[in-house]
C-alpha cells in the first residue's frame, strides 16, 4: 500500500490490486487511527470516517487532483508502484 500524498497530517494511500471489494476508483485517507475510504471520480465517502475538518480537507484535495489520481488508480489496480502526487 503505497502512501501517495501527505497533507496536514492526513495520508492519502492506493492500494495495488483494490478493486475488488468497491469496484470504483478510489483512495484510502488516513488521520491518526482514523481511515475513510473516498471514491475519486464523485468524491463519495464509500466507507470509514474521518473527523469532519480532515474529510472536508481530504475530499477537496481529492478534487483538485482527480486527474491525476485516477492515472495513478489504474497503475495500482494493475501491481504497478503509482509513484506520488
Amino acid at each position: 500500500m503505497p502512501e501517495i500524498d501527505a497533507l496536514l497530517g492526513l495520508s492519502f494511500c492506493l492500494y495495488f490490486f483494490d478493486n475488488k471489494q468497491h469496484q470504483l476508483p478510489h483512495i484510502h485517507v488516513k488521520y491518526g487511527s482514523y481511515e475513510l475510504i473516498i471514491a475519486i471520480e464523485k468524491g463519495e465517502c464509500l466507507e470509514g470516517y474521518l473527523p469532519n475538518k480532515q474529510r472536508k480537507r481530504a475530499e477537496a484535495h481529492i478534487e483538485n487532483n482527480r486527474v491525476k489520481l485516477m492515472a495513478m488508480w489504474e497503475q495500482a489496480v494493475a501491481g504497478i508502484n503509482p509513484g506520488k502526487l
